[in-house]
């Protein structure tokens, strides 16, 4: 009895305390960097002026490797049209090859883009995904930025929430799902209890029955 009363307990803390080992992860999880730092980082003086970040800009995404070619060729051309376009667009910047576990969200944020990443740069933009950087996506990037950035503000598409937020969706179905196995275990342990003590109360009054009909004969 001691054992189920145990089991009751455990299956009792599980359900307290089992939606917070599930909890989903966030883009606060991962070490990023903004536009301006990722560009110290580079080693890269900004050219243009008067630049700040706010709610209402669009987020630009972008994977990166520390030192490589191409994605300093995108924020080089990012600096140069920062002037102009930068009312529109803040970034947010994952370096993935010294850090595996940026490497792992770039991979995984790829795939749910469908467009898995072969390499660096990766670079989202609402719901357009860039590759790779060269020239001949300059115009394609300008157009990307004022487009997205055009649209209401509920018509956005924020890559990096729409990702995590799905992933919250996969993990709250799997604490119902955890919530209810363990609520069904714990009737049962409180089922098995009650039987235990009416079996134990029907013995009792069996056994007294017992020993009243031999003291009359």
């Amino acid at each position: 009895m001691k054992k189920a009363l145990r089991l009751l307990a455990i299956v009792l803390t599980s359900l307290v305390f089992l939606p917070n080992v599930l909890k989903a992860e966030d883009i606060e999880d991962y070490k990023t960097l903004n536009y301006r730092d990722t560009l110290k980082a580079e080693e890269m003086e900004e050219v243009f002026t008067n630049y700040k970040e706010s709610d209402d800009q669009i987020t630009i995404y972008l994977f990166r490797g520390q030192g490589c070619g191409y994605c300093r060729a995108f924020l080089t051309f990012m600096n140069s049209i920062t002037e102009e376009y930068g009312k529109y667009f803040k970034m947010v910047t994952f370096e993935v090859w010294n850090d595996d576990k940026n490497w792992d969200l770039m991979t995984n944020v790829s795939n749910f883009m469908n467009n898995p990443a072969g390499g660096v740069p990766y670079i989202i933009i609402g719901d357009k995904v860039i590759p790779g950087y060269n020239e001949r996506y300059d115009d394609t990037i300008k157009n990307a930025i004022v487009s997205e950035y055009n649209k209401d503000e509920d018509e956005r598409y924020d890559a990096l929430y729409e990702y995590f937020h799905q992933k919250t969706d996969v993990r709250n179905t799997t604490v119902i799902i955890w919530n209810g196995v363990f609520t069904l275990v714990g009737i049962a342990v409180v089922l098995i209890f009650v039987n235990y003590r009416f079996k134990k109360l029907e013995n009792l009054l069996v056994n007294s029955e017992s020993k009243q009909d031999n003291k009359r004969k």
